[in-house]
């Protein structure tokens, strides 16, 4: 009995012996700072190891700067490492990443060993990345589409790239940060033609640049693959306004002295924003849409009128056409 105890007292004491001796002695300090030599508290600093000029981003130990910008990352091997800085929830996003690698940037070297145990650097995180943003829409419906991806990558490396999935989303929006160098775009959802950015004007593929501190905001319209199986929502039903009564001329009367000016009046409808009129010419057809507010805008179509409707549209983003359609025929 004496034995067992004289035993597990000698255990008891060498144990925290053992521990301390394990400590890794190599370490790495600096200080962060952004483009403008700004001090950075509370960001993380990663020391990642490099095997063969091969950047593990796995293998990586991390630490956070102090309220004065200084860190210092403790338990590492006698290794060459590469040191980033990252603070995403304030848009430093961490070079170590292809698609934020900004080529104008050097990336800090570290090479431990042991006759060099320790290395100090100084790390530059660059400036905060821009923000992309968009609201996906169903170009038929007007309506958010719910379930989405967004690609981008880097205009000149293709192998630089990122996506941001959207699952189940009632606004259609989206959110992402920008790389610091031209970029390219590309939504894709189930059902829907791919969306690309494109050059004004054209159908090329373009790029963009947003800078640090500055948002590009995207409204981008997908269409159906099939859109003959689209189909009015119960939504949609509802939220119809009645069509407006036409005023004048009186509804089905025959005009048939010309050359002349008609004025086209309708009756206001409660609810309605504003309001659609179409008029189809008699010797060609032609479609005309004007968007008026009722009490600020008087709209006069002077044509040699075969046929007109009037849509009244309501309280709610101005929709497409396929939705002011639902309003109604108002007048003949």
């Amino acid at each position: 009995m004496k034995t067992a105890i004289r035993l597990i007292s000698v255990l008891v004491l060498v144990m925290p012996l053992t521990f301390a001796q394990s400590k890794s002695p190599y370490t790495i300090s600096g200080e962060a700072r952004d483009d403008s030599a700004k001090l950075l508290p509370g960001i993380s600093v990663c020391a990642v190891l490099t095997a063969g000029g091969v950047v593990n981003v796995r293998d990586r130990t991390c630490t956070e700067t102090d309220a004065q910008g200084h860190f210092k990352i403790e338990d590492l091997q006698p290794a060459p490492y590469q040191i980033f800085g990252e603070a995403k929830s304030e848009g430093y996003m961490p070079q170590y990443l292809p698609f934020y690698r900004n080529p104008s940037l050097p990336i800090p070297q570290a090479m431990l060993s042991v006759d060099n145990p320790s290395a100090a650097v100084a790390l530059n995180v660059g400036p905060k990345s821009g923000l992309i943003t968009g609201r996906v829409i169903d170009e038929d419906t007007d309506k958010p589409v719910q379930d989405f991806v967004v690609w981008a990558w880097q205009a000149r490396v293709a192998n630089a790239h990122t996506h941001y999935v959207v699952n189940g989303s009632r606004s259609g929006r989206f959110k992402m940060y920008a790389p610091p160098v031209p970029f390219e775009l590309r939504v894709k959802s189930e059902g829907f033609e791919d969306w690309l950015m494109v050059l004004p004007g054209t159908n090329r593929p373009g790029s963009l640049l947003v800078r640090a501190n500055s948002t590009a905001d995207f409204a981008v319209y997908l269409k159906r693959k099939n859109p003959a199986a689209v189909g009015p929502t119960k939504e949609d039903i509802s939220s119809r306004l009645p069509a407006p009564v036409q005023v004048s001329p009186l509804d089905r009367a025959t005009l048939d002295n010309f050359l002349r000016a008609t004025k086209l009046e309708w009756a206001p409808v409660t609810g309605a924003a504003s309001y659609a009129v179409e008029v189809e010419s008699c010797w060609r057809v032609r479609t005309e849409w004007r968007k008026y507010v009722p009490e600020k805008d008087n709209v006069s179509i002077h044509l040699h009128t075969w046929k007109n409707y009037g849509w009244a549209i309501p309280l709610m983003n101005l929709p497409s056409r396929a939705r002011s359609r639902a309003g109604g025929e108002s007048g003949r």
